[in-house]
């Protein structure tokens, strides 16, 4: 797992305000990947295991979630990653 400092140490590649922005852009890329794929662990893991839905019914939440934070996820990520020029 990529940890803070790992982070910390690619910065000095990124001098002055747009290393700080860069990293800012990177954390934020992180985290929403991250809370993403949590969520629709959480889904999973409270709909199939803690109220024994069936597992028709988890996929049409985990279907349903995705589709609406799949797009603000994509256009997060597609920001950071974009290409300049």
């Amino acid at each position: 797992m990529l940890r803070r400092f790992d982070l910390l140490r690619a910065l000095p590649e990124y001098p002055g305000f747009e290393g700080v922005r860069e990293f800012a852009r990177l954390g934020i890329a992180f985290v929403s990947i991250l809370s993403y794929f949590s969520l629709l662990a959480v889904i999973i893991i409270v709909g199939w295991l803690v109220m024994r839905l069936p597992i028709d019914d988890v996929v049409k939440v985990l279907t349903a979630a995705a589709g609406i934070l799949g797009g603000i996820v994509g256009a997060i990520v597609g920001f950071y990653f974009r290409q300049e020029g």
